[in-house]
């Protein structure tokens, strides 16, 4: 008798250790700052909504980490689960009040791929919007470099650029993104205008080294009508990086 409930005692310990162990193991498939597991993307957030105002990134729901993306920065890239869905894009508060959805992230992104979410569009008029890249492509052959042109500047109209006054992108429109285009590696002065009126540069982004082998995004940003911090400007992303998952 005694041998029996000896075994009782000991199938009931495991049981009990066994329902303890499963909500550590369940826990440790995800955490709000790390992103879990190989199936990961590359994600570069640029916040470039002149008056969204600091956010946080939130994926299944859950607030991945205390980063907050302010305009007119670029995170740089960061490894993303490609299963951690919906993305979505909720104001930076320090209170623990539930804040709803700026943006949601309709597109799923592929493993090893690398992307750039651009948030762009206005709060204050409900025209918050963003741009969602993939940023990966053939690599240029020797000697040469590519370049892409991003229109994220709400109320611009189509805009060229030029790479030291030679033609690369005309009449690229509001949420609109250009083929990669080669150029030589170098360094170059890149100025952007609006088409319809190209005797007026918007801005210049100077002395511009863009590397062999490498791919860029030259991003348009801000409101052609401003002169303050929300003026029209550009940046520029260097789309290249190691693959450490392939």
């Amino acid at each position: 008798m005694a041998s029996k409930s000896s075994s009782i005692f000991k199938y009931l310990c495991i049981a009990l250790c066994a329902l303890l162990a499963v909500p550590q193991l369940m826990s440790c498939g995800k955490d709000n700052t790390t992103s879990v597991g190989t199936a990961n993307a590359y994600l570069n957030i640029v916040n470039v909504s002149p008056n969204i105002n600091p956010v946080y990134l939130y994926a299944e729901f859950i607030r991945q980490g205390n980063t907050t993306y302010r305009y007119p920065s670029a995170s740089n890239y960061f490894l993303m689960n490609i299963a951690d869905t919906p993305l979505q894009i909720r104001p930076a508060v320090s209170n623990n009040t539930i804040q709803s959805n700026l943006l949601t992230l309709a597109e799923r992104m592929n493993r090893n791929v690398r992307y750039t979410w651009f948030l762009t569009g206005l709060r204050n008029d409900s025209s918050l919007t963003y741009i969602f890249t993939v940023d990966s492509g053939a690599i240029p052959a020797v000697g040469r470099s590519k370049i892409r042109l991003v229109n994220a500047s709400p109320g611009s109209a189509g805009l060229t650029l030029t790479a030291n006054d030679t033609l690369a992108f005309k009449n690229i429109a509001y949420k609109k993104v250009s083929d990669y285009k080669e150029i030589t590696a170098g360094s170059y002065n890149f100025k952007i205008t609006a088409t319809s009126t190209p005797g007026t540069v918007l801005t210049t982004l100077r002395n511009t080294t863009v590397l062999d082998g490498k791919l860029y995004t030259i991003y348009a940003y801000g409101l052609p009508n401003r002169t303050d911090t929300a003026a029209f400007n550009a940046g520029i992303i260097l789309n290249t990086i190691p693959d450490k998952n392939q």
